[in-house]
């Protein structure tokens, strides 16, 4: 299986960003006492999803120069 780092980095991230969602679209009130309405909570999954898929760039861009490489290395 090639690029076992980026599958356990995957599931470390699902592992995690599911139950915040989960958190997030549940609570009434968060940890300073604000309580949660519908756009603040959109706007915590916003940041959420924003992080998220900066991940899945940065692997993407991974990806794609490491394909540059084989390709480069056959020829």
């Amino acid at each position: 299986m090639k690029h076992k780092g980026i599958w356990l980095i995957n599931g470390l991230l699902a592992l995690f960003a599911v139950p915040i969602a989960v958190m997030i679209l549940i609570r009434r009130v968060d940890g300073s006492g604000y309580v949660e309405t519908d756009r603040s909570r959109l706007a915590a999954l916003a940041v959420l999803g924003a992080a998220v898929l900066i991940v899945i760039l940065c692997e993407l861009i991974y990806l794609l120069m490491a394909h540059a490489v084989k390709k480069a290395d056959e020829n």
